[in-house]
């Protein structure tokens, strides 16, 4: 019983979990497909560079390389929160960009994301979750929120 408790909590964890995952990707976005830049990602969810505004509940989809992999990483998402350049927020500064929320994974997508989650953190032992916390106001459906 304890076991499972314990395990239970570090898959909490793990979905709270952010890692910096600086790679190019491509977002397909109202039928078309652009370059951008991924900056971190999670179980749940990633967040990207991109301009333009999107809308929350909007469907995009996420392309990229996977580290040591011909195979690339590909996920149906929904954008949950967009950061417009020069807004301000409280605890860092972000780019214009996009969190988005993993609506439609893979098996095998989901289980090398989390082996490489797993792998991250055991680099060493102090790492700290990556979360962003937002003010009450903006929080919203952001999927990084605690």
């Amino acid at each position: 019983m304890e076991e499972c408790e314990a395990q239970g909590k570090h898959e909490a964890v793990l979905h709270r979990l952010r890692i910096p995952f600086v790679r190019r990707a491509k977002l397909e976005c109202s039928g078309r497909e652009e370059e951008t830049f991924l900056l971190d990602i999670g179980l749940d969810g990633a967040f990207v560079e991109w301009n333009e505004a999107l809308a929350a509940g909007q469907s995009v989809a996420i392309r990229f390389a996977w580290p040591g992999s011909e195979i690339p990483f590909q996920a149906r998402c929904q954008v949950a929160w967009f950061h417009a350049s020069g807004t301000p927020l409280v605890s860092k500064s972000l780019p214009s960009g996009a969190g988005l929320r993993f609506t439609d994974l893979s098996p095998f997508d989901r289980e090398r994301l989390r082996s490489y989650l797993l792998d991250y953190c055991r680099q060493d032992p102090r790492v700290r979750e990556f979360l962003r916390h937002w003010p009450e106001a903006e929080r919203g459906d952001d999927p990084t929120a605690s």
